[in-house]
């Protein structure tokens, strides 16, 4: 089976389950913010290029063996709600109707743009937000591009459950995923409960038991990027486990 793993370039989370797996043979992409590894195809998956004439990011993944399995783990920096602050977090703004005699008829978007003046009093600052917003639509429009592109059998998009890439995926970008595929990371060994989605196209059934956490992931867990960034080994190789097995049938 040939896998493609977008943003696989911190810790390679999904290339170190794959490369003990004889049925699979992984292409890890993306960028190291680190600079600490080299396993990975050196390509910047939030590259718009194309808009000049510059096709690097396709003509790069053509190259490859076509995949029969993309699984990806977009930056969930400008979707999180651990930079939340008033209506929205600090790159996307929800505007407030609360004081509106009647409630709208069409529910409000969560992706209005901030003024700068959002941030005045605030610890987030606005150049670093704003670059922070266009990297994350450039990743998750060009993740979807890519499985659009290159239609694998099987698609699989990870990110925190509770994050807006999901609603951005599903109504500004337009592509519906049919299966949450919610879990725990603590149901897989794991210091933090961090609840994640792995939507997909394909129903992975995974361990969704609410466990208390062994640390708290703001105070007792690594400040290192790609180590907070890591997915637990025993839930990667359930996945792979699971995918190998339809492709049994």
């Amino acid at each position: 089976m040939i896998v493609w793993a977008l943003f696989d370039s911190g810790n390679g989370c999904y290339k170190r389950s794959a490369d003990e797996i004889d049925d699979i043979e992984i292409y890890s992409i993306g960028l190291d913010i680190e600079n600490k590894n080299n396993h990975f195809i050196n390509l910047n998956l939030a590259n718009y290029s194309r808009l000049f004439g510059d096709n690097t990011l396709f003509d790069t993944l053509d190259e490859l063996p076509h995949p029969d399995l993309i699984i990806a783990s977009p930056p969930c920096e400008s979707w999180s709600v651990a930079s939340a602050m008033k209506n929205g977090n600090a790159c996307w703004k929800r505007e407030d109707v609360s004081d509106s005699l009647f409630d709208p008829q069409t529910p409000l978007s969560r992706f209005t743009v901030r003024n700068y003046t959002d941030y005045d009093g605030t610890q987030f600052k606005q150049d670093k937000s704003l670059i922070k917003r266009i990297n994350g639509e450039l990743c998750a429009f060009n993740t979807v591009e890519i499985i659009k592109k290159y239609n694998p059998k099987y698609y699989i998009i990870e990110n925190p459950a509770h994050g807006r890439l999901w609603e951005y995926v599903d109504k500004i970008l337009g592509f519906k995923i049919p299966f949450d595929n919610f879990t725990y990371y603590n149901n897989y060994d794991y210091p933090i409960s961090k609840p994640t989605k792995f939507k997909s196209n394909v129903n992975l059934n995974l361990q969704s038991e609410n466990i208390p956490n062994d640390v708290i992931f703001n105070s007792g867990f690594s400040r290192d990027y790609n180590e907070r960034s890591n997915i637990p080994k025993k839930l990667v190789d359930e996945i792979f486990s699971k995918i190998l097995k339809m492709e049994e049938v």
